[in-house]
């Protein structure tokens, strides 16, 4: 079958009578189609209530015209007519008229307006119109709303700023900041941190606002830690001499005992009270050290140093509750690399890679969490790698 362009375009160009005889007499017995017989050079899409959906139904009613054309409506039988007429499409079309067999007058007004152009100009004129009105509502917008609520652009951010934060050194560290911290913050493009307490979260934006420059801050924490249990600070960690801390080292038995530590795991955000619940479960308190790193860029290589340097005997890996090649292995991996000077190999605990940043499976995914956590809490799963 043809579509329904094709259908209506290329009708063969016989009169109604004719067209009933022949198809009563040559009625095929298999599904009707039609033959190209006639090739108008106006664009068939003239049409504007064709389309390949209505195919079906038109020919439909083209077979029924055929057959009897008082059995479809006027204003189809107006339209097939006109087309065996040879009307271009896009006049074959007219409105429904009060057309009867005998009524000469009708038909011969019918043909008139299918002789009729559209009045291109008043459509064009009407288009431009409302062209012109989204326009203005578009420049009359722009023009009222306020796009700088806060009057960001125009204040004067050095004066907001404290003069011994620039002039004085001696008060950096009253805000936690250093030179060689500031350096490294205005070196890069933005900062990204991924706070594990609300004590951090709350001095990363008080130090936003007290840089003596601007950079884009990207704060990956996540809202289940806003109703997490063991996610809390204390009122002491808020007050004047405290500020964020780009690393957050162990401060349980392990970090009294560096020497009997067997694994140093980094990670950060989230997934770090799932390692904390399942090693005090493993009663590994001693022998595991879990270092939090919060702020991923600017890359903490100083303290990170000092981690790695104060459990010697230790293995190290990296844990993350997203798959491998989609979290913060491949980032973080090479800097830890080049902190020790590739002196240790860096070993993975975490999900397979996927394609999918969910498994969409609850038991799935208790399944992974717990090979996650069965991999950093077995010390002897990477000696065969060694």
């Amino acid at each position: 079958m043809f579509h329904l362009r094709t259908c209506a375009a290329k009708l063969r160009p016989l009169t109604a009578s004719q067209t009933v005889k022949t198809f009563s007499q040559n009625r095929p017995a298999a599904a009707r189609t039609f033959q190209q017989i006639r090739c108008y050079s106006a664009p068939v899409a003239a049409e504007p209530f064709l389309s390949g959906t209505s195919s079906n139904y038109v020919e439909e009613m083209y077979c029924a015209w055929l057959e009897n054309p008082k059995s479809v409506h006027k204003s189809w039988d107006i339209f097939f007519r006109n087309t065996n007429a040879g009307a271009p499409p896009g006049t074959a079309y007219q409105s429904p008229l009060p057309l009867s067999r005998g009524s000469l007058a009708a038909v011969a007004h019918a043909q008139s307006l299918v002789e009729a152009q559209p009045n291109v100009d008043k459509l064009v004129e009407d288009h431009l119109a409302v062209q012109s009105l989204i326009r203005a509502y578009q420049i009359r917008g722009h023009h009222v709303a306020q796009l700088d609520p806060l009057g960001i652009l125009d204040a004067d951010l050095d004066s907001s700023v404290p003069a011994d934060i620039i002039s004085s050194t001696d008060k950096l560290g009253f805000y936690g900041l250093d030179e060689s911290d500031l350096d490294k913050l205005y070196d890069c493009n933005w900062v990204v941190v991924n706070c594990s307490t609300p004590g951090n979260f709350f001095h990363v934006l008080r130090r936003q606002i007290l840089l003596p420059f601007r950079k884009p801050l990207i704060i990956f924490t996540p809202k289940s830690l806003l109703r997490h249990p063991e996610a809390r600070s204390s009122f002491d960690e808020m007050l004047p001499g405290t500020h964020f801390q780009r690393v957050i080292p162990e401060d349980g038995p392990a970090a009294q005992n560096p020497e009997n530590v067997k694994r140093l795991l980094f990670c950060t955000g989230k997934v770090y009270y799932d390692l904390t619940r399942e090693r005090k479960a493993r009663d590994m308190v001693g022998q595991v050290a879990i270092t939090r790193i919060e702020q991923l860029s600017p890359f903490p290589f100083d303290l990170l140093l000092k981690e790695v340097q104060k459990y010697p005997n230790a293995e190290l890996a990296w844990c993350q509750e997203e798959h491998k090649n989609q979290g913060y292995y491949d980032y973080v991996k090479p800097r830890l690399r080049t902190t020790i000077s590739r002196a240790k190999p860096v070993w993975y605990a975490g999900r397979d890679p996927a394609a999918a940043p969910a498994t969409g499976n609850k038991k799935t995914h208790l399944t992974e969490l717990q090979r996650l956590l069965d991999t950093a809490f077995d010390l002897d799963v990477f000696k065969s790698f060694s």
